[in-house]
């Protein structure tokens, strides 16, 4: 099994690998910088697809500041490591936008949906198998994400950050975990809005990071046991 590391920059022309002479595309998908960590592993079948909605601090134009964050880390290490037949993608918010639009900052969720559909346009991929992630700021795109393509995802890990404005019946649909740290100021309403889910009939757990602060609760969303949680998670399209 070899762990490919493909690089995706959305320009123009469409996303290039970090070598010029090594050109991939996804067609259609003008400005939004992305990496596309591919382990794909022949015989498994079509692969999974997940993707990672970072926070505030991977935020820019450079494509490299999305990947130092801590959970992305974790997700590729735990593909590699389990021998998961999967494609993640990595997307990179600018600075001038948030995931989910909020006051008068415009939400960049749709280009992140642009995104996946230009990849499955153009990757075989299992559309039972597509996986969403965030943490704060993309915690919040994850649950506009979840709200506006309601068909779309198979399960989602949600750390430390809130929906806006949003009512628990509209999360019942799929599997959620959500996480958040006893020492931030959003722990008491995740939890209740977590409570609210499957109180409405949905399939959402809560876990508290005990102790820890919203940084420290971000970097600890996606560890290896809500990932395995995540991976089992599937849906029945045929």
């Amino acid at each position: 099994m070899k762990l490919l590391f493909l690089l995706f920059v959305c320009l123009l022309t469409g996303c290039s690998s970090k070598d010029p002479s090594d050109k991939k595309k996804v067609s259609g998908v003008s400005d939004i910088p992305c990496q596309v960590i591919e382990n794909v592993i022949e015989g498994d079948g079509a692969p999974a697809l997940v993707i990672y909605l970072h926070s505030r601090s991977g935020s820019g134009t450079d494509n490299k500041k999305q990947m130092t964050q801590e959970s992305v880390i974790n997700i590729e290490n735990y593909i590699k490591d389990n021998n998961i037949s999967a494609y993640f993608l990595v997307p990179q918010c600018p600075v001038d936008y948030e995931w989910d639009s909020r006051g008068s900052t415009s939400g960049y969720y749709g280009k992140a949906k642009e995104l996946l559909d230009n990849f499955l346009a153009e990757k075989d991929v299992d559309r039972n198998r597509i996986y969403i992630c965030g943490t704060s700021m993309g915690a919040m795109g994850t649950w506009r994400m979840l709200r506006e393509y309601p068909d779309f995802f198979a399960a989602a890990i949600v750390g430390s950050g809130q929906p806006q404005f949003d009512l628990p019946w509209l999360y019942v649909y799929l599997p959620l975990y959500i996480t958040a740290g006893t020492e931030e100021r959003s722990y008491e309403a995740l939890k209740d809005f977590a409570e609210e889910i499957a109180i409405s009939g949905g399939d959402a757990r809560f876990e508290k990071l005990e102790g820890m602060t919203h940084g420290m609760a971000c970097d600890n969303a996606c560890n290896e046991k809500r990932l395995k949680w995540l991976f089992s998670q599937k849906k029945n399209i045929e």
